[in-house]
């Protein structure tokens, strides 16, 4: 069987997608326009290549590129050869079988110790490696459906960074799932995800199996006249992209995921966007709800969304939660992850029954809205109150001239008695002014010790890709800074 022969293999998609449509749009750049049909050439050429390095089934192929061709390439090139696929980075320890490290000449020349390193060069495309109709039968695809191919690497904010494997089966389940935001012929999509990040990858999976376009700019007036209608980031990127470019034209939709997301946010991405969509869900899971985020009477509102996941809310007996209750989530689709490599009891706790645990803590809204109030494992214990750090940072989001925060515990208190703040500040924003509001709004909006004790002015918070504040990283560097009044 090659690996045309098997329909939930990735590089079988796009060679169904070059068979149908050759001539559509599937990455339109600054300095190229591929349609399908090429698209499909270059894939194979750079399956090819892998073959005669000898990647192939128990290998794993590490992507160190900035080149959004190169990435689409070498992630429908692993699904033709069989062997793994992972996004290279030294910090997350060994990966399994023997590791190549496949770099585009955009970047410097990756350190992987016990690798072996090999630059994709110009003799990596179809016009140095040519291909032909016969080429894809010398491809033999994975072993099985259920073959391990992709691995996540988790994030680590909320504890232990942890790897999923998701076989090609899952990843193809969860591209045609998502086929109601990727319409073939009529999606023309940018990622303001950079293409080295987890989150783009999972669209441009999705977008490439289901016939969309990508568009990679960043000028909107480019993307304007190129037809873009969908994008996504998290909420700092969008914000941060918004600022960069003005005026700006108006776009159809956007998706935002990854952080805590304002209605002071949305109300600001709404009048550049028709349509703002607030997706929960995680590598865990897929997308698996959406708040639509619309303009009533001036004012913000939320509907809430399902998506073709189950997700619940439960109180602690297990019963679920009345509208306002506020209970753990948890969710349930058919292309769950099949848990944490090497790490049976965190996927005990987190896989139990067929359902995902998430650990966020939620409430539903009488619109039918979800809404993330904090993780089980955040919440902070001061002298019997509890303060979740994600609602003290939401409130923060609303002060005018704060960008971002992040709250967390004062790491200088033997027994802390209050949380501290990082606030980063939109550009030409006074800053004493502004800490000023930042204080008085607590005060009116947080009960007692909610309130941080400790408001710190930097130049950058550390963050995931995702837009997620790496609290214990801020704890570390509020270490060394000095206390004031």
């Amino acid at each position: 069987m090659s690996a045309l022969d098997q329909p939930w293999n990735i590089g079988a998609a796009l060679a169904r997608g070059a068979a149908l449509h050759p001539d559509r749009d599937a990455i339109v750049a600054a300095d190229v326009r591929l349609s399908y049909a090429k698209l499909w050439q270059i894939a194979q050429a750079f399956a090819l290549n892998m073959q005669k390095i000898g990647i192939g089934h128990g290998m794993t192929v590490a992507l160190e590129s900035r080149d959004i061709i190169a990435s689409v390439s070498v992630m429908a090139a692993t699904a033709l050869v069989g062997a793994r696929f992972v996004l290279h980075n030294p910090q997350t320890g060994a990966e399994p079988g023997p590791l190549i490290v496949l770099y585009s000449p955009d970047r410097p020349t990756p350190h992987a110790e016990g690798a072996t390193v090999v630059q994709m060069t110009a003799d990596w495309s179809p016009r140095h490696t040519p291909v032909s109709p016969e080429t894809a039968a010398r491809f033999a695809g994975a072993e099985s459906a259920e073959a391990p191919w992709w691995t996540i690497h988790t994030s680590g904010t909320t504890g232990k960074p942890k790897a999923l494997v998701l076989s090609q089966r899952i990843a193809f389940d969860r591209s045609v799932a998502a086929a109601g935001d990727f319409r073939g012929g009529e999606t023309r999509f940018c990622s303001i995800f950079p293409c080295y990040t987890r989150p783009f990858f999972v669209r441009a999976m999705a977008a490439l199996v289901n016939g969309a376009t990508l568009l990679d700019f960043v000028d909107p007036d480019i993307l304007s006249r190129e037809g873009a209608n969908l994008f996504s980031g998290s909420p700092k990127l969008v914000q941060d992209w918004l600022t960069r470019w003005q005026p700006r034209p108006r776009f159809a939709r956007l998706q935002v995921s990854g952080a805590p997301f304002s209605d002071a946010a949305a109300s600001r991405m709404l009048a550049v966007f028709d349509q703002v969509e607030d997706v929960y869900g995680a590598g865990e899971t897929n997308k698996s709800f959406v708040n639509l985020r619309v303009l009533q009477d001036g004012q913000v509102s939320r509907i809430g969304r399902p998506q073709d996941s189950t997700v619940q809310v439960l109180l602690a007996d297990g019963q679920p939660c009345d509208v306002g209750e506020v209970g753990e989530v948890r969710v349930h689709n058919d292309y769950l992850a099949p848990g944490y490599r090497d790490a049976p009891e965190a996927t005990a706790r987190a896989f139990r029954d067929g359902w995902f645990h998430p650990g966020d803590l939620a409430r539903w809204e009488p619109g039918g809205a979800l809404t993330i109030v904090g993780r089980v494992d955040q919440i902070i214990n001061l002298s019997g109150t509890k303060i979740d750090p994600a609602e003290v940072e939401e409130v923060l989001h609303e002060v005018t001239g704060v960008r971002q925060a992040a709250v967390f515990l004062d790491p200088l208190e033997q027994i802390p008695l209050r949380t501290m703040a990082f606030l980063m500040l939109e550009p030409g924003t006074d800053m004493v002014s502004t800490v000023d509001r930042a204080i008085a709004h607590c005060a009116q909006r947080l009960a007692g010790l909610k309130a941080p004790g400790y408001f710190f002015v930097v130049p950058e918070i550390p963050m995931t890709h995702d837009g997620v504040p790496r609290r214990s990283e801020c704890a570390r560097i509020a270490k060394d800074l000095p206390r004031g009044g």
